[in-house]
């Protein structure tokens, strides 16, 4: 081999270093953000315990389930996922092109167009409440719809101030500042848990008074959070007064793409209200152990997809600036590749757990109060299920991030739309035979078949994904310790012991474990190098 082909094979050094950097960076990154919905998670399965000691599956809980529904569903549509799709890729390209005057422009028209949205939206919430809460829960009798719109009415304005906060989080993503705006929901949930601890343990309050003490200081929380954010933002951007530029151009350009992006979100919206409205009609209880399942499934998959998805769509949307086509694609490659990779390794142990353990996972968390073995049982049903859908669900969104970076929001809202027909025929087909379970069951097939139409449209359009360097036989063998070690402890032992808050703790300590020893010996983890700093 001549020494023109050694180059052409092998990198120089002076390229290879700054890639290699950057890609730590981008696991750091990742690690950071992992770390930080962490946090905010494990705080919101605090909030969750303390619902679940004083609400249990009685139809309050229903209701407060029914309610924040709604506000999720309007968070979801005009929040983070929309911000993120149309405002962070163009963002993040001013950036990278030294254009961060027009950047700070954009940004401030775009917080006052959105100022203007949320207010309206929110008036129209609070005026529609009893036309939404029939919306979301028409299986509800009577007095639980008359409860759940209540709630509504103090939900709604809560959610418009977190889609403020959405905005926040996007301008902080393109800053590479990505622990505050996945931990300030910390604040939310403590917001929360002392509402209800002065509501049920100090004023004894209990029923619709209780739930409405929550959602009161479920909308304080959310206004402290965008205080916290807001606070943080200001330094990058020099100020923070909101501008109507709607003739900016790069409003303009963000505008043509809101379309699909609304349509995407809106259709995977529109599959979980679906799923809301087929569960209350299966008896009561059904949404409290449908949203206790939905809560702990999307404690790995935050982790997961929208860690990962965080760090990807700055990073990628710079990439788009290249002018060289094949230089844009191969970049994404390898970028998608490695993240591809980090997601795999963790969704193992996680959809173990879920799948495996989650009866025990529950009796951790959840059990407590009005929380009984029925309450265990149902919910655990539930979500064994949801684990098979992890890994499909945090490709899918790595995959739907990567056509934002493009600037390509109608792919994704394509097979969104495939993604709802099937949830909801299966679910359809299954509900009456298996409850609660059909219904998830339907959604899981149907992640699972969004994840693999966007992933083969994706390889056309970059020429890969980059899974060659994907260690297959790795994660095997990790599968398989991680599930064969804890489950033989289990099958060693005999009684109720496992059932029992400190078995249940012992047992996913054990599966934890298990994993950090083989991940580290399969070398498919080192979290030295993820959180180690290198300039």
């Amino acid at each position: 081999m001549n020494v023109a082909e050694q180059r052409e094979q092998s990198p120089e050094p002076e390229a290879a270093e700054p890639e290699a950097r950057g890609r730590a960076r981008d696991a750091r990154s990742a690690a950071v953000v992992a770390v930080a919905i962490l946090l905010s998670k494990l705080v919101g399965l605090l909030r969750q315990r303390v619902v679940a000691y004083y609400f249990g599956t009685s139809a309050v809980a229903d209701v407060i389930a029914a309610a924040f529904r709604v506000g999720n569903l309007t968070q979801n549509l005009l929040g983070e996922g929309t911000l993120s799709a149309s405002f962070i890729p163009i963002y993040a390209k001013l950036r990278a092109a030294g254009r961060e005057a027009e950047a700070v422009q954009f940004a401030r028209a775009a917080l006052g167009l959105l100022c203007v949205t949320v207010i309206v939206v929110s008036a129209l919430g609070v005026a529609l409440a009893p036309w939404l809460a029939l919306l979301v829960a028409p299986g509800f009798d009577g007095a639980k719809l008359g409860m759940t719109t209540r709630l509504v009415r103090i939900v709604f304005p809560m959610t418009g101030l977190l889609v403020m906060c959405a905005w926040a989080l996007g301008v902080l993503n393109a800053h590479r500042k990505f622990f505050l705006p996945y931990a300030a929901p910390v604040i939310w949930s403590a917001a929360q848990i002392a509402a209800l601890l002065i509501g049920g343990g100090w004023l004894l309050l209990s029923g619709e008074v209780l739930a409405r003490m929550l959602a009161l200081g479920a909308l304080a929380g959310a206004a402290l959070e965008l205080v916290a954010l807001l606070a943080r933002c200001r330094p990058l951007l020099g100020t923070l007064r909101p501008s109507l530029d709607h003739r900016n151009p790069a409003v303009r350009t963000a505008a043509k793409r809101l379309p699909g992006v609304l349509l995407g979100r809106g259709v995977i919206q529109i599959s979980g209200l679906v799923d809301t409205m087929l569960v209350s009609f299966l008896g009561s209880g059904a949404n409290a152990v449908f949203g206790y399942a939905q809560m702990l499934y999307l404690l790995p998959m935050s982790v997961l997809g929208t860690g990962e998805a965080a760090v990807s769509l700055p990073e990628m949307a710079r990439d788009t600036a290249a002018g060289d086509i094949d230089q844009r694609n191969a970049k994404m490659r390898q970028r998608l590749g490695a993240m591809l990779t980090r997601v795999t390794v963790l969704a193992v142990p996680a959809m173990a757990v879920l799948i495996l353990f989650g009866a025990e996972l529950i009796t951790l968390l959840l059990r407590t109060g009005r929380f009984d073995d029925e309450s265990t049982r149902r919910v655990a049903e539930a979500l064994a299920v949801y684990g098979f859908a992890l890994l499909g669900n945090a490709s899918g969104r790595l995959f739907a991030t990567s056509f934002f970076a493009l600037g390509d929001t109608r792919t994704p809202a394509r097979f969104a739309v495939i993604r709802v027909v099937t949830s909801t025929v299966v679910a359809l087909l299954l509900m009456r035979r298996l409850g609660v379970v059909g219904v998830v069951v339907g959604a899981t097939l149907a992640g699972w078949l969004e994840a693999l139409l966007l992933g083969w449209q994706l390889r056309k359009r970059i020429g890969g994904l980059g899974l060659v360097a994907l260690p297959v036989g790795r994660i095997a063998v990790l599968a398989v310790v991680v599930c064969g070690v804890p489950a033989a402890l289990r099958a060693s032992l005999t009684g109720t012991w496992w059932e029992t808050t400190l078995g249940a703790l012992l047992l996913l300590t054990v599966a934890g474990l298990s994993f950090l020893g083989a991940a580290s010996a399969l070398k498919l983890l080192d979290l030295g190098r993820w959180l180690r700093r290198r300039r």
